[in-house]
């Protein structure tokens, strides 16, 4: 008798419990990790080359929170501070490329490309380093950390971005 609450719901049997666990204790294969670096590679070459869009940057700026996130769970330690340096780098040009409400692709000064640079190759040490059950939690908590401040999740292609790879990418 459930006394006006829903019946209860049978969980699902996972048929193979040692195939799951070794998938979310399995760290990302060099494809893996070359797909997913690819978004930030391209991202900080447009910021580079001073022919970023908004979504070019709020790429990258994901990117370092992930960063952020990794670092928090404790998983890779000790990068803090090249992660700090990048986003308030990434703040700098967000200032500078958008004075109004009108993004305009600004030049990035030498500091800053430094530090963009070191943060996006420090992070792809911390992908090696994390299981893809670990990043996934990360990418959850992040995602919902920014749904319930008021912000958006989208998730896009690097076509849809402008970010083809092609032959050089």
């Amino acid at each position: 008798m459930t006394h006006g609450r829903p019946p209860r719901r049978a969980r699902p049997i996972n048929a193979n419990p040692f195939g799951a666990a070794l998938r979310k204790a399995a760290r990302l294969t060099p494809q893996e990790l070359a797909e997913t670096m690819a978004a930030a590679r391209q991202c900080e070459k447009r910021l580079r080359e001073g022919v970023a869009s908004e979504e070019h940057h709020t790429v990258l700026y994901t990117v370092l929170l992930l960063a952020l996130g990794i670092e928090d769970a404790g998983i890779v330690r000790g990068l803090r501070g090249h992660f700090d340096a990048a986003l308030a780098a990434m703040a700098s040009i967000r200032a500078r490329a958008c004075p109004g409400n009108v993004w305009r692709p600004t030049a990035l000064h030498y500091y800053e490309l430094d530090a963009i640079r070191e943060a996006v190759d420090l992070h792809e040490y911390q992908l090696r380093q994390v299981s893809a059950g670990e990043l996934h939690a990360i990418t959850k908590k992040l995602m919902a950390r920014t749904l319930s401040t008021g912000g958006a999740v989208e998730r896009r292609s690097l076509a849809e971005l402008g970010l083809g790879m092609g032959a050089g990418a």
